[in-house]
């Protein structure tokens, strides 16, 4: 892996790795989305090449360790949004334990 310095993210390429994270299939990561297989699939591709990476597990892993998604919780954040597209949020447990951030 090649470390990509400055390399801008956007929240739907966060969110999108959170979701491989967690285990999402494509055909399920479109459907949270609401976008089509094939658009997921190619974000996918594209962030795998960007990152130089060769697979999903890869992928998640460069994240991880280049602190691009949370360290310390699991699974990582984010929620799907009932009237929108998913979107990022904090852990749960933050709202029982404000003094845990």
């Amino acid at each position: 892996m090649t470390v990509i310095v400055g390399e801008e993210v956007s929240a739907r390429d966060a969110l999108l790795v959170a979701m491989l994270a967690r285990g999402h299939t494509t055909d399920r990561a479109a459907r949270e989305l609401r976008l089509s297989r094939h658009t997921v699939g190619e974000e996918i591709s594209s962030l795998l090449g960007r990152f130089s990476c060769r697979n999903r597990a890869e992928l998640v892993a460069y994240w991880y360790v280049h602190r691009l998604l949370p360290i310390g919780i699991w699974p990582p954040p984010y929620a799907p949004c009932d009237n929108g597209p998913a979107r990022t949020v904090g852990h749960p447990s933050d709202a029982r334990n404000p003094s845990a951030r």
